[in-house]
């Protein structure tokens, strides 16, 4: 059967207009999708510790870690999934190990690092060279560099991580439970008394945490004073002649640098310390208390109890 020219025209048109219709509704269905699933490809920005403005084209699916607290923290935001590569010091939650290794701390493999095809790496501004955060960028991998030293700054970087890795509802809840926990403790310790401290992270030299230092910090929110407070750098260098002249109360040493007894027994050697005589001097697990991830509440909480072992345990409400 032959149609009239102009009802087959309109009969093209027709059909033209409802293919459009259809190819743009499954357009719009994709778009939808990719979204609800993180796959869009609108950029998502941050600006970094170096003052870089970071983008990802949607949501990383290559992500490569060179620092052990963000490597927990891709863990608490629940984008382990998406984690191809980490450093050797990255130990924790265990799950972590079995990632693929890219070299030590402090001194990744490029090639490594560049088999994996990264879409975005996570560094540390204390734990990663200049050099290699250049190198990346100029090879067109973003890398977002962080250098936290307070518990503030770990509630901004969840922030920022959570925008990059699309786990913003994540980002949220993990900064809400932070800051009730700090609250707690912030609350437990108002008007006591604070105990003065000296953090040592070495004993041969003898250096420590100063008030710059994210160490420095911890000590400020367990209510403690640190003897090194005012320090212009965040880890100087004592004598112990000025460890005997200030007399701290208690005495924290990093076990990542003194394995066994062997520094807290040449602290102990100091008889006349005020720390010593009443044996407090701690040994502090490095791996909790020195990575600015939300686990260091667990750390923090562990210092308040050693600083004011007076006060009641539990929660406040």
């Amino acid at each position: 059967m032959r149609f009239p020219s102009f009802l087959k025209r309109k009969h093209d048109r027709s059909w033209t207009s409802l293919t459009s219709t259809a190819v743009l509704f499954i357009l719009c269905l994709v778009l939808f999708a990719g979204r609800i699933h993180g796959e869009t490809s609108d950029p998502r920005c941050v600006r970094d510790d170096l003052g870089r403005k970071v983008c990802v084209s949607g949501v990383p699916k290559r992500l490569i870690s060179f620092a052990p607290n963000l490597t927990e923290i891709i863990f608490a935001l629940h984008a382990e999934n998406s984690l191809v590569g980490r450093t050797s010091r990255c130990n924790r939650p265990r799950e972590a190990t079995r990632i693929q290794e890219i070299g030590a701390y402090l001194n990744p493999d490029l090639e490594r690092v560049m088999a994996l095809r990264p879409d975005l790496v996570c560094a540390t501004k204390t734990g990663v060279r200049e050099e290699l955060v250049h190198r990346l960028s100029e090879l067109g991998i973003p890398v977002f560099v962080d250098d936290s030293s307070s518990l503030d700054d770990i509630c901004l970087l969840l922030k920022r991580l959570g925008t990059l890795l699309g786990r913003e509802t994540e980002a949220d809840k993990l900064v809400q439970e932070f800051q009730k926990r700090r609250e707690v403790i912030r609350r437990r310790i108002e008007g006591v008394a604070k105990p003065s401290v000296l953090f040592a992270v070495g004993v041969r030299p003898l250096v420590v945490a100063g008030g710059k230092s994210f160490l420095g910090a911890l000590i400020r929110e367990a209510g403690g004073q640190n003897i090194a407070e005012n320090e212009s750098i965040p880890f100087p260098r004592y004598s112990f002649e000025e460890v005997i002249k200030r007399d701290p109360d208690l005495i924290l040493v990093l076990d990542k640098e003194c394995r066994d007894e062997e520094c807290l027994d040449q602290l102990r050697r100091y008889s006349t310390l005020r720390a010593v005589t009443n044996s407090r001097v701690y040994s502090m697990d490095a791996d909790l208390m020195a990575r600015p991830a939300p686990r260091i509440l667990e750390g923090l909480e562990l210092l308040e109890a050693i600083l004011h072992p007076e006060l009641p345990r539990g929660g406040l409400h």
